[in-house]
């Protein structure tokens, strides 16, 4: 059967808690480290899902025959 007894450690709740809050401790110190690496790369993964976006709305959204779409 299963030892089912709460032990100290990583199998206890509690040390799952302390080591996702170390993680997250570790995350926010590196952002913290490089504010402007974390706002450029934030600006481009914006940028590409707008990109994408937009990409895909004129690809299936609109009523223009895909062979005129991109003709101006």
């Amino acid at each position: 059967m299963a030892n089912l007894e709460k032990t100290p450690g990583k199998l206890s709740g509690e040390g799952k808690l302390e080591e996702s809050l170390q993680r997250i401790d570790v995350a926010l110190e590196i952002m913290e480290r490089h504010p402007g690496e974390l706002a450029s790369a934030e600006d481009g993964v914006k940028d590409d899902l707008r990109r994408r976006d937009r990409e895909y709305k004129d690809a299936h959204l609109h009523s223009i025959p895909k062979p005129r779409k991109h003709l101006r």
